[in-house]
């Protein structure tokens, strides 16, 4: 959602059969299968597969994103046949997933995958092996053999300190999740991994040859913040990509691990993807549906719940305001990364704090704090639904993360918005460590800013 733009997450809930051997180059080359959505519709119902492999004997890292097609295509006449990449002897891969609709479920061969904790989903999220990779890349780095570059200083925002995607200036209601992965449509109807080759076919045929895009956190840190604040992303080799490189959430978390803020952002249990939505629609917070997240994303666990305390995350979380409003000047002249919902990179980034700092189903630090988050940041809109402008007031911000406001303290709401976050704030009771029962899919019937994936989406 977005407080001024208003669009729902779309209803789509995809099934994606994971390949036989899926670690493996001819399993990392064979199509993951989707029922239940259509690829096709990317911006509404695509999903996205990214590997991150890693040589044991060199530390190098490489990324290759394996093809999502719809079952039932065959090559030729649905899709280009992906490209086999080369693996080091005792290669070690991770595979992660991301989404433009409402949910993943992986099939299939899914030794190894996690998809949530028992029946409840992440949502548009999901990991195989990647606990594993992280394990491997962390030996790699003790060894000498894998060098992760630091964040670095920004060379045109005054000398800040670049962004991670374990940075609470940067995060979101739901942080590391989603990848960088993009493939081509050519012709409206040929699936095809976005290699230098394909890119090439697609420039040169007839029609529109949209790239598929995921819309993440990744992403949006890569190719639009970094940028604008003169800082340079990870990134490795990649035979999936025109420029033969890419980056990668497994990229961002290494680096986000070598070069950590203080204090880090870590999911928390308040993350719409953690918790667990009851057949009820009762939604409790769960420390082991969190800690499964974390793993995925190469992030230590948290041992009881305080230590992924969602009051704690709310609090820290209030620098993004103050970060988004010092370099307002410096985002307003920079290209939005969704110019139907933003006109510039400033609005969008305003807009989307005001989404994820809001009330339950996001992660609800405005009822936590007792403040009016629509009065904080004020946004407005032209004809077209489109946020022009926005002024963020830092002071209460400031005021939190300081902990002059502390929580459920004094704030600027109305008695009627008070009792109605009241009212959500008791519909997510917290629990130590869910049980598993019921389902995550709920909890992503909500608005969404950022995650409405349709503005992602970019034509070649």
């Amino acid at each position: 959602m977005l407080f001024a733009y208003v669009s729902k997450a779309q209803p789509f809930n995809c099934q994606i059969e994971v390949p036989p051997n899926p670690l493996t180059a001819q399993g990392l080359a064979t199509p993951y299968k989707m029922s239940g959505c259509n690829q096709l519709d990317f911006a509404n119902q695509g999903s996205f597969v990214e590997a991150a492999i890693l040589d044991p004997a060199t530390g190098a890292i490489s990324i290759y994103s394996p093809l999502v097609i719809n079952n039932g295509m065959q090559v030729g006449n649905g899709f280009i046949a992906p490209v086999v990449p080369t693996l080091p002897a005792n290669a070690v891969v991770g595979i992660w997933f991301g989404s433009n609709a409402q949910t993943v479920t992986l099939t299939g061969s899914t030794t190894g995958c996690v998809n949530g904790l028992g029946g409840s989903i992440f949502g548009q999220f999901a990991y195989c092996n990647a606990p594993a990779f992280f394990t491997a890349a962390q030996t790699a780095i003790s060894a000498g053999l894998l060098t992760v570059p630091p964040v670095g200083i920004s060379t045109k925002a005054n000398g800040q300190v670049c962004p991670s995607t374990r940075d609470f200036r940067v995060v979101d209601m739901d942080q590391s999740d989603n990848v960088d992965t993009t493939y081509l449509l050519i012709n409206g109807k040929l699936l095809a991994q976005n290699t230098a080759t394909n890119a090439a076919l697609s420039k040169n045929a007839t029609g529109i040859h949209p790239v598929l895009s995921n819309g993440s956190d990744n992403a949006l840190i890569n190719s639009f913040i970094s940028p604008a604040m003169g800082c340079t992303p990870y990134t490795a080799p990649s035979i999936t990509t025109p420029t033969g490189t890419s980056g990668g959430l497994a990229l961002n978390e290494l680096q986000a691990n070598q070069s950590p803020p203080v204090p880090p952002a870590l999911v928390p249990m308040n993350d719409d993807f953690t918790v667990i939505t009851g057949n009820n629609g009762a939604v409790t917070q769960s420390l082991a549906k969190t800690n499964l997240y974390r793993a995925g994303v190469g992030q230590p666990q948290a041992a009881t719940a305080a230590d992924a305390s969602g009051t704690t995350y709310c609090q820290q979380y209030a620098a993004s305001a103050l970060f988004i409003a010092q370099n307002q000047a410096l985002f307003t002249g920079t290209t939005s990364p969704a110019p139907a919902v933003a006109n510039n990179l400033f609005t969008f980034l305003a807009n989307r704090f005001a989404t994820s700092f809001g009330p339950v189903p996001s992660l609800g630090c405005s009822t936590i704090f007792n403040v009016n988050i629509t009065s904080l940041v004020q946004q407005t809109m032209n004809g077209n639904c489109v946020v022009v402008a926005a002024k963020i007031n830092t002071a209460p911000f400031q005021q939190i993360l300081n902990g002059k406001i502390k929580p459920g303290g004094a704030g600027a709401v109305s008695s009627a918005t008070s009792k109605t976050q009241a009212a959500n704030v008791a519909s997510a009771a917290v629990v130590a460590a869910g049980t598993g029962t019921g389902t995550g899919a709920g909890r992503h019937h909500h608005w969404r800013g950022l995650k409405n994936r349709n503005f992602w989406a970019h034509a070649s």
